[in-house]
């Protein structure tokens, strides 16, 4: 049973209808379900062998997928979280369902008396069904209800199989609609007895890959199901500082569709494999698949999952405009290696985290200006990756950020969105009588990449000849980012020179106190780094104000070091993560 069924099976048929949308909607469905032998066809078994009578109300969607002819009026279509299902048996206490959702029709107006049925017929003889009208002469219905343009109805109906159902005996349940003034395209959802349960290895973690090498994953694929695939779609996708070391001939390469990877879309590899895999046994890939390292390579990953063979070419990795599409190397096998191990060391999916021994070199740069008291002053922040490695933080915490000190005298009137109000504690609402600002960069940030971040300021009456704010790179909690090795280039400064200023007030800024990190490069282990150890301020001649530690006095209003507010919040009983470079990962079926 796949991750989702589990999780929802825990819920009863009138399930809210947000939370279905949301369910339906709000992720990316992977995995196919349990199935037999896809060859086989997917007629009912009813007694008689016939087909399930049709219901009235629902109109198929014509060949060319354009919706049916019909008079003006709403338009709806199901969604189903899977076309496949299989059914335990012996039947288990957590039941499988046929989760169905029916979002309105935004261009068609709202669907008048909408009743929604499924059609059990087509599976009666060898399923027990439960749903929220008892489903009597084998119809399920749902309340009659409404649906806006932008509105949304979804249910649940479980299943399980009923004693003494042969294994692979399948059928067909019909979902459809009836509806006064709305046509209501249906679909079908296939029903086994039996299951076919297709798990993967947990690899460890890579800690530190050398930038250039070729990495093996001995991935494994068994099978804690009741039936027999016929084959299996193996998915290998991965983060971009990875290739593939080798193209198979019966996988496709190209892209992620829908995107993955924080809404972006990866390289990816569906390969179908033809091997059967038996219940009750484990098969390792007849060819190693090997990954390249890239020389841009910092955080990256492998996930990879492993579901029945479906009957048709998998669509969904498009192919790329270039050197993509099948592979011309050998075919990639299962091979038999024993029997399935205990289940802790399996899971549906699994991401391998591959981290490299490498470095970032971030370079901040700060504009100096000429002004008089009164003007108004663009100074602009930049920050420019000088490699060696590409920073894309899909797997770790910490988005590259900076961090914006006013120069004292100065006051600002306009700031980028990406900015926030810097306390010590995080970014909030922006401020203009504050004098710190926290500007997310964010990711990916490849190599050569340079991000601006304009600040447009008034230089005040009493501003001093010569005033200066540090702009300097950090985390957007706060950390320092230890794979940028190079401490030399990470600060620079505002600087704002006042002709006919009212005062000799000289240079007002301030300098980054102790930091962390070495020459060792990228340790790819989770990590907390401490905030710079900020120290007394010192005052000198002629009105100059330096200072030393995480954030000088600088600004209208005087600031401080940065008040770190790990040891507060501790204090109080909170749990605080000041950053984990690398995020807790969640793998799917963990």
């Amino acid at each position: 049973m796949s991750l989702l069924s589990r999780h929802l099976s825990q819920r009863r048929w009138p399930a809210a209808p947000a939370a279905v949308a949301a369910v339906l909607l709000g992720a990316v469905l992977v995995g196919t379900p349990a199935q037999a032998d896809p060859a086989r066809a997917s007629r009912p078994a009813q007694a008689d062998g016939s087909q399930p009578a049709k219901a009235e109300g629902s109109q198929a969607a014509k060949a060319d997928g354009s919706k049916p002819d019909k008079a003006a009026g709403p338009v709806l279509k199901f969604h189903v979280v899977q076309n496949e299902v299989g059914l335990p048996q012996p039947a288990e206490s957590d039941p499988p369902l046929i989760n169905w959702g029916v979002p309105g029709d935004p261009d068609g107006g709202t669907a008048k008396d909408v009743v929604v049925k499924i059609d059990v017929s087509g599976i009666s003889a060898f399923t027990e069904v439960r749903g929220p009208s008892g489903c009597p002469d084998d119809v399920c219905a749902w309340p009659v209800t409404d649906i806006a343009p932008d509105g949304y109805s979804g249910g649940l109906l479980e299943m399980s199989a009923k004693p003494g159902a042969a294994l692979g005996t399948t059928g067909t349940a019909r979902v459809y609609a009836t509806s006064t003034n709305a046509t209501v395209i249906d679909t079908t959802v296939k029903v086994t007895v039996g299951a076919v349960a297709l798990v993967v290895s947990r690899l460890p973690d890579t800690e530190t890959a050398e930038p250039g090498s070729t990495l093996d994953a001995p991935i494994t694929v068994a099978n804690t199901g009741s039936l027999t695939a016929q084959g299996v779609e193996l998915r290998l996708g991965t983060s971009h500082e990875l290739g593939f070391a080798q193209r198979f001939s019966n996988c496709v390469y190209g892209t992620t569709d829908p995107p993955s990877g924080a809404g972006r879309p990866l390289p990816e590899a569906v390969c179908r494999i033809s091997t059967p895999v038996e219940p009750g046994k484990r098969y390792r890939l007849s060819t190693s698949v090997g990954f390249d390292v890239k020389k841009t390579a910092l955080f990256e990953f492998v996930d990879f999952e492993a579901t029945p063979l479906a009957a048709t070419v998998p669509t969904s990795a498009k192919n790329a405009k270039s050197g993509s599409g099948s592979g011309a190397g050998p075919v990639l096998a299962l091979v038999p290696d024993g029997s399935a191990p205990p289940s802790e060391s399996l899971t549906d999916r699994w991401r391998w985290i591959v981290n490299a021994a490498n470095t970032a070199d971030l370079d901040v740069t700060g504009d100096t200006v000429t002004a008089d008291p009164g003007d108004t002053v663009t100074l602009a922040a930049k920050i420019r990756n000088d490699g060696p490695a590409s920073v894309d933080l899909i797997t770790a915490d910490g988005q590259i950020s900076l961090l914006v000190e006013i120069p004292k005298g100065t006051t600002v009137v306009k700031m980028p969105e990406r900015c926030r109000v810097w306390k010590g504690d995080g970014g909030s609402d922006p401020d203009p009588d504050v004098p710190a600002y926290l500007c997310r960069i964010g990711s990916p940030f490849p190599v050569g990449k340079v991000a601006t971040v304009p600040f447009v300021l008034k230089v005040g009456e009493d501003a001093p000849a010569t005033t200066r704010g540090v702009v300097r790179h950090m985390s957007e909690w706060g950390a320092e980012l230890a794979y940028d090795t190079n401490k030399a280039n990470n600060k620079a400064f505002f600087t704002v020179q006042v002709t006919d200023a009212a005062g000799t007030g000289g240079s007002t800024g301030g300098s980054e106190g102790g930091s962390a990190g070495g020459s060792g490069g990228n340790q790819p282990q989770p990590q907390t780094i401490a905030p710079p150890t900020a120290t007394a301020g010192t005052t000198g001649a002629a009105g100059t104000t330096g200072g030393t530690g995480a954030l000088a006095r600088t600004g209208s209003g005087g600031m401080s070091a940065i008040a770190w507010a790990s040891a507060t919040v501790l204090a109080a009983g909170g749990a605080l993560v000041v950053v984990a470079r690398r995020a807790a990962r969640r793998p799917v079926g963990a």
